[in-house]
């Protein structure tokens, strides 16, 4: 039996070092039936667990019975896997028990583990765990950016794992760059700090910071422009030129849409090229003049060169545009709003629904990590490393590893994938239950067209009922109510003289029935007063329940007696 941790499965990823030292760990599932003892691995790397009902082989996520005895297993000196009755000691490292939930609880744990796979069992249960050839870190943080040194929340800017108190902000939504020995942190305003050299590593002087922002613009990146040194800064409404002496800035393009941002997409040579959103355009440096170079249907989100052809990013797809101002489409890629060219052929596109590879040569996208939320903004390479940033954390990649990813994701696919047959018989089921729907349906309306037949004749003949020769008067209706006070009722009235209950009311109009034979039973109730009859027989004459008759005083009743007391 498979207990589902919930939310401790969905992205709860938690480190665990291994030999090949850039791979992590993801919860797969736990198993809690039979009584798990422990877990150990043997010589030839296979690996057992001590249960319940006997010693099972563990294969990935599959338990293969292996020996009937049961309590603990154990590897004998000759190698073979037998079971140990005294119990196994070595659960006293305790090492990976902070995987577990409630991590501080202290408690037994036995571990083993393969290339793919990492077992724990603890208090009867077994973990497995999924290998994977990444990192996680900042678990629980919404990673907004990334730099050489620095990484950007929602809840902070770190330096290496260690939060940068105030007066920096405690959040960030732009771009980090870090540029001339300085980090420039974009959080609606900007912040400036200069690194400093010490003995243990470079890191950022927290006491002489620089905050500057534009108007009532919110800063949102920050770009040097290499061929001439200049750092250009785009807001959510400008493109600014930024005087690196004094930071002085210098409007050179303002926005004419409000809902979208300025985005930098690089350069070629001594052109910028940014967006506004769905135009691309260019700003020439050198003779100060910006042109638009491309108009798309949706808006672009970034976008990335190779000096010969520029690749360009909407919320829907990624398209080539080429030194010929053609433009092409390249793949459709929903939800995507981020790219980093990692080689001269190969694209990573952060969406919100994961993280995928795009070969611009054979034009595949490839999955590396489904099912996560990434955050805009927050791509970074550096020495052949991907730096993802998540709504719930970090994940590192190695780009050497982006094959093997690649390949887990289509072996997890192609394994969901069901028999052929399965999909036909499925068809067959879903063809007949729609035959029989649609005769359920049919025989219903056939049904309901009867029911308005009978209903039509039935008025018909009650309308005949009504103009027969002897008309029904007003003064049959009171009679009929006299004689039968105590039990009289409209339904009573329709059946006695075998009319409808329109009928009645159009004899007796503009009164109604029940007032009628409320009316007649409250001057019943007044005449066996003055005789000195008790509520009992009073209630008997007339129908009305004693209580009432007691409330009753002097020569009439309540207007509105209640519900019960009239029919």
């Amino acid at each position: 039996m498979r207990v589902n941790f919930i939310f401790f499965i969905i992205f709860s990823f938690l480190f665990t070092k291994s030999k090949a030292g850039n791979r992590d760990t993801v919860l797969n599932m736990v198993l809690s039936k039979p009584f798990f003892y422990n877990v150990i691995k043997s010589e030839d790397g296979r690996v057992f667990a001590g249960t319940s009902e006997g010693i099972y082989q563990l294969k990935g996520t599959k338990m293969v019975h292996f020996v009937s005895k049961k309590g603990y297993a154990s590897i004998g000196k000759n190698g073979e896997v037998d079971i140990n009755s005294e119990g196994i000691k070595n659960y006293k490292e305790r090492k990976y028990l902070y995987l577990l939930p409630y991590p501080n609880l202290v408690r037994d744990e036995y571990h083993a583990g393969t290339n793919d796979y990492f077992y724990i069992c603890s208090g009867g249960r077994i973990y497995i765990f999924d290998i994977v050839p990444y990192q996680y870190s900042y678990a629980n943080h919404s990673i907004r950016s990334i730099s050489e040194n620095l990484v950007g929340t929602y809840s902070g800017i770190y330096f290496k794992g260690v939060r940068i108190g105030l007066p920096s902000p405690n959040f960030c939504d732009g771009y980090i760059h870090e540029y001339d020995g300085k980090a420039f942190v974009c959080y609606d305003e900007l912040m400036i700090a200069d690194s400093i050299q010490s003995q243990q590593s470079n890191q950022f002087d927290t006491s002489r910071l620089s905050f500057w922002w534009f108007e009532k613009s919110h800063i949102r990146d920050i770009y040097k422009l290499p061929a001439n040194g200049n750092y250009y800064v785009a807001t959510n409404q400008e493109l600014l030129l930024m005087n690196k002496s004094d930071y002085q800035f210098k409007k050179i393009y303002q926005s004419i849409n409000k809902k979208n941002e300025i985005n930098i997409l690089g350069n070629n040579y001594m052109v910028l090229l940014f967006s506004d959103a769905n135009n691309l355009l260019s700003y020439n440096a050198v003779e100060a003049h910006i042109d638009t170079l491309k108009m798309l249907d949706d808006a672009i989100l970034d976008g990335t060169n190779d000096n010969r052809n520029i690749y360009l990013l909407t919320n829907k797809a990624l398209y080539l545009l080429k030194s010929d101002n053609s433009l092409s489409l390249l793949a459709t890629i929903p939800k995507a709003h981020t790219m980093k060219m990692i080689s001269n052929t190969e694209l990573v596109i952060a969406t919100d629904d994961g993280l995928y590879r795009f070969n611009t040569v054979n034009l595949i996208l490839s999955p590396l990590i489904v099912g996560v939320e990434f955050n805009r903004r927050a791509l970074f390479l550096k020495d052949n490393k991907l730096y993802a940033g998540s709504i719930n954390g970090l994940y590192t990649i190695d780009v050497n590893d982006f094959d093997e990813l690649i390949k887990r994701n289509k072996a997890e696919i192609e394994g969901v994938k069901l028999p052929v047959y399965i999909y036909y018989v499925g068809m067959g089921i879903g063809l007949i239950s729609i035959m029989l729907i649609y005769l359920l349906i049919r025989a219903r309306k056939k049904s309901e067209k009867a029911e308005t037949k009978i209903e039509e004749l039935n008025m018909s003949h009650m309308e005949v009922l009504e103009q027969l020769e002897t008309p029904l008067v007003r003064e049959q209706i009171e009679a009929y109510i006299r004689e039968n006070l105590s039990t009289a009722s409209l339904k009573s009235i329709t059946s006695h003289f075998e009319t409808t209950t329109r009928h009645i009311y159009k004899i007796i109009e503009p009164e109604k029935p029940g007032a009628i034979i409320q009316k007649l039973r409250l001057e019943l109730v007044m005449e066996m007063k003055k005789i000195g009859a008790d509520s009992e027989q009073i209630a008997e004459a007339t129908g009305l329940s004693v209580s009432y008759i007691r409330k009753i005083k002097g020569s009439g009743g309540p207007l509105n007696p209640p519900k019960e007391e009239v029919d």
